[in-house]
């Protein structure tokens, strides 16, 4: 049980579901090709390292650099072209984890999951 919950609390939660986040208005962008991935990449890096260290040490969810990251088109680099992603080379998207984990080690790990689930669906289905 949270300590900064009380008992009855938690268990409406639990029966009527917790809330997330406030989400974005407005649809993400779309990368356009490598080269922009890794921009985007280096820019949102520059961002994340600021209190990195403080978020990770007090256990602080990212949840605006996250945002940021969503709406950076960044979750879809590996799309393909034939469904509107950019399709970036395998060497790009690992460079974009390596920038963005370089940063924010928290924030390159949740992309690094995404982005590889994402790739193995690509492996392992046909396209319907």
């Amino acid at each position: 049980m949270s300590p900064n919950k009380p008992r009855l609390t938690l268990v409406r939660e639990a029966r009527n579901g917790v809330s997330g986040p406030p989400r974005p208005s407005h649809p993400a962008y779309v990368v356009k090709d490598d080269a922009e991935a890794l921009a985007i990449a280096t820019t949102l890096a520059a961002e994340f390292r600021v209190g990195a260290g403080e978020r990770d040490r007090l256990r602080i969810w990212p949840v605006a650099e996250l945002d940021r990251f969503s709406q950076s088109g960044l979750w879809s680099i590996n799309v393909p072209k034939a469904f509107g992603g950019p399709e970036v080379s395998y060497a790009t998207l690992a460079e974009v984890i390596e920038i963005i984990s370089a940063a924010d080690s928290s924030i390159g790990q949740i992309a690094q999951n995404h982005l590889g689930v994402l790739a193995a669906i690509r492996t392992v289905s046909d396209e319907p």
